[in-house]
């Protein structure tokens, strides 16, 4: 079977990236209910991930008994070194968390990285439980990857002998490409792959050349470790950026303004972008001030006199945002052009994403939503003032005749971010 393209994940930056795989990570140790491996990937890049999984929530939501960790590849150089992969890890997350049985380092005591991986390699035969890998039972239920400058995985470099063995499960490596310039051992590329989820992570500026590479398909080991089941790429912005000649950086957006009538389900859908994008979203309901909570509490709609430093204070916040490089989202009914207008504020990088459904459909939700300071009766009004954005405004427009996860898909293809099909 061949492999299937990777599905990308576009997040803001280092830390949406560690709180995406965080997510990633717990929901696919969520689905088995036995035994779990999971294979971790070194270097200072995956730190900040271990890290969080170190502190609540994400901490209590890892059966650590179940869960068994091994490393993807290891400089060959004593435990405890600031070189050493597993150290990282285990002094970020696994000491603290894990039982002690459960962590599976590659050793380097050994007189050689072919000895430490010999080792090694009878170490993951022997958890699995067989000699030979079987396609209908992987090895590992996750396991996460860098890409190195040259397309390297684990410790498998471009032109490398060890990149061709498949006859072992793991090999010494006893030169490296790229620093630092120590011996390794590492996983070969069949047992890499033999896993349920492939991760990677690919974050930084100087990542995107080969990101670009590898995205076009170029036979570099980054490619050829995809597994046959779901493979996943984390990019952050800067990463990203360059990595398509025909986008520049001026059309990638910075904020969005998901906007349409009351029970369209704006906050739905921007906490559900937010969440695949990795970026910040408020609901623009909390703008409003006190006096105009109060008067719809009451059944009676805002006049535009009301609405300005609601609408301005939203504005704010936005800019604020692009000021600092922080990509946001927004939920806003924005349902004149006129306030569009200030929301927008003239800016290519603030896209507006219109939720679009009819009366019919949106008074049956309206009717079953709890706790809301809108009241049905003023659905009639917020129709009769919506002005459906114009070509003018590049709205991305959207049914909300759809399921959640289908909706949002939509959004990203429409605005070419976020997931996308390499």
């Amino acid at each position: 079977m061949g492999r299937s393209s990777p599905e990308l994940v576009r997040v803001a930056d280092k830390a949406a990236m560690a709180r995406t795989a965080a997510d990633l990570l717990l929901t696919r140790i969520a689905a088995n209910s036995g035994r779990i491996a999971v294979c971790l990937t070194g270097g200072s890049s995956p730190k900040q991930l271990y890290e969080l999984l170190a502190t609540d929530p994400w901490r209590d939501r890892i059966p650590w008994s179940r869960v068994h960790w091994f490393i993807g590849d290891e400089r060959f150089v004593p435990a405890g070194d600031a070189l050493h992969n597993m150290t990282m890890a285990r002094h970020a997350v696994l000491d603290a968390c894990a039982p002690a049985a459960n962590i599976h380092p590659i050793p380097t005591d050994t007189t050689s990285p072919d000895s430490s991986a010999r080792a090694y390699e009878h170490e993951l035969k022997a958890f699995y439980g067989a000699d030979r890998l079987d396609p209908a039972r992987p090895l590992f239920d996750v396991v996460l990857l860098g890409i190195g400058p040259d397309g390297h995985v684990a410790s498998l470099f471009p032109e490398f002998p060890a990149v061709d063995v498949t006859d072992r499960w793991v090999v010494g490596v006893d030169k490296a490409n790229v620093a630092p310039f120590v011996p390794r051992v590492s996983l070969t590329l069949p047992v890499l792959a033999s896993c349920r989820t492939m991760l990677f992570a690919v974050a930084g500026g100087d990542k995107r050349p080969i990101l670009t590479r590898v995205l076009a398909g170029e036979t570099l080991p980054a490619n050829r470790a995809r597994s046959n089941h779901e493979t996943l790429m984390l990019v952050d912005a800067a990463a990203w950026l360059e990595t398509s000649s025909d986008r520049s950086t001026s059309e990638l957006p910075h904020a969005l303004i998901i906007m349409g009538v009351s029970s369209s389900g704006k906050s739905t859908i921007g906490e559900a972008l937010g969440q695949r994008l990795g970026w910040r979203f408020e609901d623009g309901d909390s703008f409003h001030p006190p006096a105009n909570v109060a008067k719809m509490s009451a059944g009676h709609p805002l006049t535009d006199e009301d609405r300005w430093p609601w609408l301005q204070a939203i504005a704010d916040e936005i800019a604020r945002c692009r000021a600092k490089g922080e990509p946001i989202i927004i939920a806003c009914s924005a349902l004149k052009k006129v306030y569009r207008d200030i929301l927008v504020g003239g800016h290519d990088d603030v896209r507006l994403v219109f939720l679009e459904g009819s009366r019919e459909l949106i008074g049956d939700r309206m009717g079953h939503r709890r706790g809301h300071f809108m009241p049905t009766g003023l659905l009639d009004s917020q129709f009769a003032t919506l002005e459906p954005p114009g070509a003018d405004e590049h709205p991305v427009t959207v049914s909300i005749d759809a399921p959640v996860a289908t909706i949002v898909d939509d959004i990203l293809q429409q605005l070419q971010i976020g997931r996308a099909h390499a």
